[in-house]
């Protein structure tokens, strides 16, 4: 048995994994990533050994997508619309917020969240595809 000094980020001490975790953004600011895609994931075997079901995002220039959890996809769906096609190309930022809801039960956690600037532009389109206004 050995033991050998580690001076490494916290990132790298988790297992290793395809998707993002908060592990991976603490201690940094704000990222800015471009989507690349929406991903249905079926039968993928989670970190508690659970098979499951579940959405998540792809970005530009990382390998590693990010599930998309309830208020993420709320937060995607009202600055780009329903359609999820249109969330490819569009940028985002993503960041960790302390005090998320576990869903495996239990204390709180960090978690990952997601913030979208709009132009007015999009705000403007956005609003006539929820409303049915005609845009000028």
């Amino acid at each position: 048995m050995s033991a050998q000094p580690f001076n490494g980020t916290v990132s790298q001490m988790k297992t290793a994994s395809k998707f993002l975790a908060s592990e991976d953004f603490i201690g940094r600011p704000e990222t800015e990533l471009e989507i690349s895609g929406v991903f249905q994931d079926t039968g993928e075997v989670m970190q508690d050994g659970k098979k499951k079901d579940f959405f998540s995002i792809g970005f530009q220039k990382t390998q590693k997508r990010m599930v998309l959890n309830a208020t993420n996809r709320r937060a995607l769906a009202f600055a780009f619309g329903s359609d999820v096609a249109k969330w490819t190309g569009q940028k985002v930022k993503i960041y960790v917020q302390d005090g998320v809801r576990n869903p495996a039960g239990g204390p709180t956690v960090c978690g990952l969240r997601l913030k979208v600037t709009q132009s007015a532009e999009q705000a403007k389109a956005k609003r006539a595809e929820m409303t049915g206004e005609v845009v000028q």
